[in-house]
């Protein structure tokens, strides 16, 4: 495996924990449901709903969506250094906005929407982001002599996309809140029209003869009419039922354009099974759409959970299972069925429940919610635990890897459950806690458990366990003042005494300086 492919085996991996992030917290929010609730103002209902929301449609799809049109370039011209550097920077900034946008929603930084509900201005770190895309998408393009029609077009998409996000998300001018009463005809055409080029691409990249797209036409008839909309809400006004309605039937122009497609590319098995899943989920919800939108029972099932289990076949199925297709001959786990098949049965629970539910709550039949609100949430575990299978597991490990272990789950994951609980856990400890600092404190914690993360995946792990060990001397003597000075309580005295006790470990049993490993070494 070379670079390019260790690189991106990597993002897909980091971008994956986004991913199971926001799997958690949609399970957390659906036992909420069933009177589960830790009272936490970081763990509000309404907050964890929309971060779940927002890590689905912002996180590891998206990003890894992202890649495509560089699978397609490293497949025609191979690698590129500098292209690939932009790339990683360009994936840093999107995991920041990530951290950020997820850390703002759950402290109630939140727009009031059903979807992107998160600040406004945090679009400007995506924007900037894409600004490294565009450079790295330059480098590697330039190489052509003679660029192909799918470059050209995905370089104009892209130059475009920084500015189309800021204007759709603006407040004011944007999309958004014009479609936040919906279901609307013209948005579920967008939406599904976004898709359309995507499909293209992957059926480029994963095809082993020359892909050649027919019937362009069901493609341009829906993007043509698209664009009519955009333009119709923004100078002219809201539209009728009747106009929403037809936007909304161009949407099956796709249904025979993917059939097509599908039909004409030759694609190894893995890949084809996985995208074929993508396309029934994809047609489905196309189907199950222009149901609901049918007037008579448009606003029975509007925002009930019917809806919301459409939602999770469109995104959980249908353009995951796409993802996932681009990545079948990178990801070796991907190539055995154990992981779709778990994560299917799962996600196919969810669907069952919520759908049930819907037409509970439309009134159509009585039974009782919390039984199938119970369904989801079983669904949900296994869901989160199919997504184990990628973990790589050492058996044997070293006394500096069960160092580091230790220390990673408690300063890593203790230092989040903190952010999460801590206005809740530390007054039944009987600590006062004022909601500021504390933040800022649990953010080191994090981060010192991260270097523990990194110092396990590094063969020469000393240096980082060694960092992690400095910090915590140098933050346990600062709490320890604190504590002297009668400024803080007993529970700087713990942290001191844990952060100290845990760095004296490292330094009596595994470090090393550097005259020693010269002894050994004669």
């Amino acid at each position: 495996m070379d670079i390019f492919q260790t690189t991106i085996k990597k993002h897909f991996y980091i971008s994956m924990i986004f991913f199971v992030i926001g799997l958690s917290f949609g399970f957390y929010y659906s036992i909420n449901l069933l009177g589960i609730v830790i009272n936490s103002q970081m763990l509000n209902p309404a907050n964890v709903r929309s971060v779940h929301i927002s890590l689905m449609l912002y996180g590891f799809i998206p990003l890894m969506l992202s890649y495509l049109p560089f699978l397609l370039l490293y497949k025609d011209l191979g690698i590129n250094t500098k292209a690939l550097r932009y790339l990683e920077i360009y994936s840093i900034f999107w995991y920041t906005f990530l951290s950020v946008m997820s850390i703002s929603l759950l402290m109630g930084v939140t727009r009031g929407l059903a979807f992107y509900d998160f600040h406004y201005s945090l679009n400007g770190i995506l924007a900037f982001a894409g600004l490294f895309y565009i450079l790295a998408l330059y480098e590697y393009i330039k190489e052509y002599t003679q660029k192909p029609l799918w470059v050209k077009v995905s370089l104009w998409i892209v130059v475009a996309a920084p500015f189309v996000l800021l204007f759709l998300m603006n407040p004011v001018v944007g999309q958004v809140e014009s479609t936040v009463s919906g279901p609307h005809g013209d948005n579920t055409l967008g939406m599904s029209f976004a898709l359309i080029p995507i499909y293209y691409l992957i059926f480029k990249l994963l095809s082993t003869n020359e892909f050649k797209a027919r019937w362009h036409i069901l493609w341009i008839i829906p993007g043509a009419f698209y664009v009519l909309s955009v333009m119709y809400r923004m100078f002219i006004g809201h539209l009728t039922y009747d106009q929403e309605w037809f936007f909304q039937w161009l949407t099956f122009l796709y249904v025979p354009l993917l059939i097509r497609w599908y039909k004409d590319a030759q694609i190894p098995k893995t890949s084809k099974t996985l995208l074929l899943i993508s396309i029934v989920g994809f047609l489905f919800v196309d189907i199950e759409g222009n149901i609901l939108f049918i007037e008579s029972i448009r606003w029975v099932f509007h925002r009930n959970d019917l809806v919301v289990a459409h939602a999770h076949i469109a995104m959980g199925v249908g353009v995951l299972l796409m993802t996932l297709s681009m990545y079948a001959n990178i990801i070796e786990k991907l190539q055995k069925p154990f992981f779709v098949r778990h994560y299917l049965y799962g996600m196919f629970g969810i669907f069952i429940a919520l759908s049930l539910n819907g037409f509970v709550e439309a009134g159509y039949f009585h039974f009782d919610s919390t039984i199938l609100w119970s369904i989801r949430s079983i669904s949900g575990i296994f869901i989160i635990s199919s997504f184990f299978y990628f973990i790589v597991i050492h058996t044997q490990l070293s006394k500096l890897q069960l160092y580091n272990v230790i220390g990673l789950l408690s300063d890593g994951f203790g230092g989040i459950l903190l952010i999460l609980v801590a206005n809740w856990l530390y007054p039944l400890l009987g600590f006062s806690f004022s909601g500021t600092y504390e933040y800022i404190v649990f953010g080191f914690v994090t981060t010192t458990g991260l270097l523990h993360y990194f110092a396990l995946k590094k063969e020469n792990s000393e240096q980082f366990t060694l960092a992690t060990a400095i910090i915590r001397f140098f933050v346990s003597g600062i709490f320890l003042a604190l504590f002297l000075a009668g400024k803080l309580g007993l529970i700087a005295l713990g942290i001191f005494g844990f952060d100290f006790i845990y760095a004296s470990i490292f330094f009596i049993w595994f470090y090393q300086p550097k005259y020693m490993l010269k002894e050994k070494n004669v």
